[in-house]
């Protein structure tokens, strides 16, 4: 099986008994050490899904082609982890008023499918929030900030709770409230606050 970083094939391969899981944890290990992260795995070519996980890493290294691992600087990641997610918390204000409208109008199946994708969306923004404020917390970065963001994140926890308790007693105005209002207001507070931690990180000094 051939080993590849960033699309740059090792030197080394992996053969004999040992499975794909095995190689995966040393590789990742030398990784860490080496002070990076590992952002992609994929396994010819195709990235590794949570319904495939266990099967492909109990695989035997001589039935797998290749194993692709995509890694990154912790820092680099960070910054551009907190980019995606403020490009992402824009799209999901200007998603606000469509997607109620859809409910609105009772346009329900239409509208709980996109709703699905909104919440997904929604849960990488928080993820995302979390993981590229939590490093600098202790090193005077983007602390305030990060408490600001996360407290507010919290604030989402009764709003998400009864657009839930509205889905199953299929109420659909009640959805379309909640998402125009509370979850719009929200939102919209969350865009000057990764302004804020963006220009913090950029004050910060580059990691070598």
């Amino acid at each position: 099986m051939k080993i590849l970083l960033n699309g740059l094939e090792l030197a080394r391969q992996a053969e004999g008994e040992r499975t794909v899981g095995d190689v995966l944890a040393e590789v990742s290990e030398d990784v860490r050490r080496g002070g990076k992260v590992v952002t992609r795995i994929a396994v010819a070519g195709r990235a590794i899904s949570e319904g495939r996980r266990d099967r492909v890493l109990a695989a035997r290294v001589d039935d797998v082609p290749s194993l692709e691992l995509a890694i990154d600087d912790p820092e680099h990641l960070r910054r551009r982890t907190i980019q995606d997610a403020g490009e992402l918390i824009e799209k999901l204000v200007g998603q606000c008023k469509p997607l109620s409208r859809k409910f609105r109008i009772g346009d329900e199946v239409a509208a709980n499918l996109e709703l699905a994708d909104y919440l997904e969306d929604l849960k990488w923004v928080v993820a995302g929030l979390d993981y590229s404020t939590r490093g600098h917390q202790s090193q005077g970065g983007p602390a305030s900030a990060r408490g600001r963001l996360m407290d507010s994140a919290r604030q989402l926890v009764p709003t998400l709770d009864r657009i839930y308790q509205a889905q199953a007693a299929g109420d659909c105005i009640a959805i379309a409230d909640e998402i125009e209002y509370e979850l719009l207001e929200l939102l919209a507070g969350w865009s000057p606050l990764v302004g804020q931690v963006r220009q913090e990180m950029q004050s910060l000094p580059q990691e070598k």
